[in-house]
């Protein structure tokens, strides 16, 4: 019987160095992804570092808005201001400030007439317990408190005359010598607008209040009392706030585009 000797295979060679050090590399020297995650880190890296630096740097005392002041602004809200406040004092009082009262005169001694000619001034609507004449009133509160902000950011930070102007056309859209930047402009700025919005539109309400109650607060008038005495002062606070939202409309929207320039270069 002859035994037959099964053979194994023989065995692998044993691992060199050389293999040894190859299978222990780190995966980052075999993957070129690895070496853009690092470059992508060190560039973000650097950059919240700038960012850093810039906010770190900045001085918050430099102020780019510039607000070009025309005389005819100031000149207006030096006339209305008063008017307004006197006005607004006279609906507040009410009935001591009316014909009669121990506040009428001399201060709202105007009033009896013009009472006569808008009856929204006048007894009708207080004896009626018209609520519109009070709630106008509390928004020229408001108004005169916006524009009050204004003119003492302006004056605050102004350097020159605020009345001159060297042309016609810088009397009603100002000039660059004229100038006004510092803590307060921009948002004395936004308050002007805002509050020449609201005199505005609360005005057009106004208007639009006689026409849809069929005139019933100043169709009694002749056309000489209506004319004068009730369409042109009335048209007054169209006519500026308008001017105002116009000019300021402008200048921000500039300011606006100006900046978003600034930011793409």
């Amino acid at each position: 019987m002859v035994a037959t000797r099964h053979h194994p295979q023989p065995f692998p060679d044993p691992a060199t160095p050389k293999a040894t050090a190859r299978s222990e590399a780190s995966p980052s020297a075999s993957s070129p992804q690895s070496d853009d995650s690092a470059t992508v880190s060190s560039t973000s890296r650097k950059r919240r570092a700038k960012r850093t630096t810039n906010s770190k740097t900045a001085t918050p005392s430099i102020h780019l808005y510039s607000h070009k002041v025309p005389p005819l602004l100031v000149i207006w809200l030096f006339v209305s201001l008063p008017l307004v406040i006197w006005d607004t004092g006279y609906i507040a009082l009410r009935p001591h400030s009316m014909p009669g009262g121990k506040y009428h005169s001399p201060i709202w001694k105007l009033y009896a007439l013009y009472g006569t000619v808008d009856y929204v001034y006048g007894w009708p609507a207080w004896n009626g317990h018209v609520g519109f004449t009070a709630a106008q009133a509390s928004l020229n509160a408001v108004e005169t408190a916006m524009y009050i902000y204004y003119f003492i950011a302006i004056y605050r930070n102004a350097s020159g005359n605020l009345l001159s102007a060297p042309s016609i056309q810088g009397f009603f859209l100002g000039e660059d010598e004229n100038s006004v930047r510092g803590p307060g402009v921009a948002k004395a700025v936004l308050y002007l607008f805002s509050a020449a919005v609201m005199t505005f539109s609360k005005t057009v309400l106004y208007w639009l209040n006689e026409y849809f109650s069929g005139f019933a607060n100043i169709g009694h008038n002749s056309a000489y009392n209506l004319v004068f005495l009730w369409l042109i002062p009335n048209g007054l606070w169209l006519v500026f706030p308008a001017y105002i939202m116009y000019l300021l409309g402008a200048e921000i929207l500039d300011a606006m585009d100006g900046s978003h320039a600034a930011k793409e270069e």
